[in-house]
């Protein structure tokens, strides 16, 4: 079969529009093996685009996803987690891209900046990934409708859906699971979701991050415990130092005070020898002053004792 060769150039709709796609027409034919193994001409794949995110939210609720998730996920398999990468389906065609992506199991290319390696083509890293996060900023996104569609086409897992000003929805957080080829809502609450087979949960939390506080989307481990960015471990462990330098001058201090108590201690046991040194010597001059005393009675007793002959 011959198929007339399309670039396809997205434009980033954050809005929810479809990318534009531009097709050129050319000579070159692709050669199809079979129906769904065909040869992929990679470098004609647009893999980034010139437009902004949404806003300064999504942009920093972006970096926090993979932030934290590098910084604190103690996984021992590999893992790929990326922000505002585009998705190629096994044949490439229509790219998506969500806010975030989580892929487990998957070792990254060494070589980034070949074509093949700059978004996450499906056909090179041989399956979609586990998650993908949606943050809704209007209501022309389509997060519900044929974002959800396409992601459960690819085969995603799991599908969350971030709506902080409740946009699309009446709650804020909505988790899906993959079920043969739609998505079923998880049981969730309003704050968290817990995606189990990937060990780790999401949960909404208000705090700071690069100065802004917002109530931000946050990893959290099977401990409940959250993921910390490596700002926040960094600050950790400053606060450690400080702490246990603190620490250690409060024990230099009571090393210095019990020196302190030793060496008056030292003092008082040798002001207690000599005072006993001393009681001996005057026990000593009083036991020989009584014992020349005696001797002198004995000698006078004996003296009076001849005289009395």
């Amino acid at each position: 079969m011959n198929y007339n060769q399309c670039t396809y150039e997205m434009k980033g709709d954050r809005s929810g529009g479809s990318p534009s796609i531009g097709c050129k027409k050319k000579e070159k034919e692709i050669i199809v093996e079979e129906e769904l193994n065909i040869e992929i001409d990679y470098d004609k794949l647009v893999t980034e685009d010139d437009e902004p995110v949404d806003n300064l939210f999504s942009e920093r609720q972006q970096h926090l996803f993979v932030d934290s998730i590098y910084a604190s996920w103690k996984r021992k398999k590999p893992f790929l987690a990326t922000s505002n990468v585009g998705i190629y389906e096994r044949i490439p065609k229509t790219p998506i891209v969500p806010d975030a992506l989580l892929s487990l199991d998957i070792i990254p290319p060494k070589n980034i900046f070949e074509k093949r390696h700059r978004c996450y083509m499906i056909s090179i890293l041989g399956k979609p990934p586990e998650l993908v996060i949606e943050v809704v900023s209007n209501t022309v996104g389509g997060e519900k409708t044929i974002k959800k569609q396409k992601y459960a086409k690819m085969g995603v897992l799991y599908y969350v859906i971030y709506d902080p000003d409740e946009f699309i929805y009446k709650r804020k957080l909505h988790s899906f699971k993959l079920k043969g080829q739609s998505y079923e809502h998880m049981t969730s609450n309003n704050s968290s979701c817990w995606l189990e087979k990937i060990g780790l949960g999401l949960v909404i939390q208000n705090g700071i991050y690069d100065l802004f506080e917002a109530d931000w989307l946050r990893w959290y481990d099977e401990k409940g415990n959250i993921l910390k960015t490596g700002q926040e471990l960094a600050a950790l462990g400053e606060k450690h130092t400080a702490l246990e330098k603190e620490r250690a001058n409060s024990e230099k201090k009571r090393a210095n005070s019990e020196k302190k108590r030793a060496n008056s201690e030292k003092k008082r046991a040798n002001a207690e020898k000599k005072r006993a040194e001393s009681e001996k010597k005057r026990a000593d001059s009083e036991k020989k002053r009584a014992d020349l005393a005696e001797q002198e009675l004995e000698r006078l007793k004996k003296l009076l004792a001849d005289q009395m002959k």
